[in-house]
């Protein structure tokens, strides 16, 4: 909801000083529910813990809203100034200008009247946008990795890759000048990292700093009471996956997987719960292996609806090939749901063998199946205790500690 323009409640002399102690987040979402994944969760997570502390940068996907320039916005109950660098249709999972791409150059174009608010400390998660903002010797920036792979090396768009080593050096010698550098992966993950940049980064720069959950809404529930809630048939032995609909995420390996599986446990039921550019070549291998009704592509869902999912499933499963910090399956365990996913970072220090689930170590389909057969033995709710630590109630005291605000 717009209200009135920065300007209307700035007088001159406010407009002229450095509001401190605020953070100034820039990032590719409308910090809403568009586009899904770790990105939005995170910043939505410090949208929580800050609240109006903090000023938006972002897209917009309400044709009403104002494209550059500051305006006030109601997002959650909560009054934030925003500005809007671009407007996104929501139905739209890819579009013809890569959007890494769009966004590097439309930052850079509004730049200007981005820092005109005065607010010195700026929160970015994307590669892309610290390229756009050159000169920051008078910020205070904290740059989060949201994952530490190179984005262009997994990207959707094929010819990404012929430019993604170039576009990782330059990116590094931009990371060299931020003052705070969170990587939200475990110490594999960022070895790997420092070593791609030559060593321009030092380890000693590099704090750990997992992605969080909302663990009010992630928790264990009665899994009977929600498959009523759901309309889900009460005998099936249900298998969720939930996030982007992309190739990195493994979702042709772990539909091989659950076609495997269901020989072992007929009548079993696998939902995909969110959106992505393969939705289409999702549906096509559903359909070329008869498992119509059987896989449900069950969409974009908000946060309660994902908890409510997550808890009436019998197992939750991800095939990823690249993570960072998962959020996915932070939120999974946290509602007491046995996981058994593939050996990405993070996995092995949020799964506790034996007592919340299994990571299985290479993508092979008859280990996997039997990682999720043993996983759904596993008694419910599964061991959780170690989840409080990502609760996002810690968030801002845990990243204060690490980032002084000027």
């Amino acid at each position: 909801m717009v209200n009135q323009t920065l300007s209307d409640v700035l007088d001159k002399d406010s407009k002229n000083k450095r509001e401190s102690k605020r953070i100034l987040i820039i990032d590719f979402c409308n910090f809403e529910d568009y586009p899904i994944g770790g990105y939005l969760s995170f910043v939505q997570n410090m949208m929580v813990s800050f609240e109006n502390e903090v000023a938006l940068v972002g897209i917009t996907t309400e044709k009403n809203e104002p494209i550059g320039q500051w305006f006030k916005k109601k997002i959650n109950g909560i009054m934030f100034d925003f500005f809007a660098y671009a407007y996104y249709s929501k139905s739209k999972t890819k579009h013809l200008i890569p959007d890494r791409l769009a966004s590097y150059f439309l930052i850079k174009y509004y730049k200007d009247k981005i820092k005109a608010i005065n607010i010195p400390n700026i929160f970015i998660q994307r590669q892309e946008v610290l390229m756009a903002l050159r000169e920051l010797q008078s910020f205070n920036v904290c740059f989060c990795f949201a994952g530490l792979e190179n984005p262009l090396a997994i990207s959707k768009y094929w010819y990404s890759n012929y430019i993604a080593k170039n576009f990782e050096q330059i990116f590094f010698k931009r990371l060299v000048n931020v003052d705070v550098i969170l990587a939200s992966g475990d110490e594999i993950s960022i070895k790997d990292m420092i070593f791609r940049s030559k060593e321009l980064i030092i380890s000693s720069f590099v704090t750990q700093f997992p992605s969080r959950i909302n663990t009010d809404i992630f928790r264990p529930r009665i899994k009977s009471e929600v498959r009523i809630q759901l309309r889900m048939p009460s005998e099936s032995l249900i298998i969720v996956t939930t996030g982007r609909l992309g190739w990195a995420k493994g979702w042709k390996f772990m539909i091989d997987c659950f076609c495997l599986f269901e020989t072992i446990k007929p009548g079993s039921l696998f939902y995909f719960i969110g959106e992505g550019e393969d939705l289409g070549k999702i549906n096509d291998y559903i359909d070329l292996k008869g498992k119509a009704g059987k896989i449900i592509l069950a969409g974009k869902k908000n946060a309660d609806e994902v908890a409510l999912f997550l808890n009436a499933a019998d197992l939750f499963i991800m095939g990823s090939y690249k993570e960072g910090w998962s959020t996915s399956l932070i939120e999974a365990i946290a509602c007491g749901t046995p996981g058994c996913v593939t050996n990405f970072s993070s996995a092995k220090q949020i799964i506790i063998e034996g007592k919340n689930g299994y990571v299985i170590d290479e993508h092979n389909s008859d280990i996997f199946v039997t990682g999720m057969l043993s996983a759904i033995e596993l008694k419910k709710p599964v061991f959780n205790e170690n989840i409080q630590a990502y609760s996002a109630s810690k968030l801002k005291d845990d990243l204060l500690k690490t980032w002084k605000l000027l």
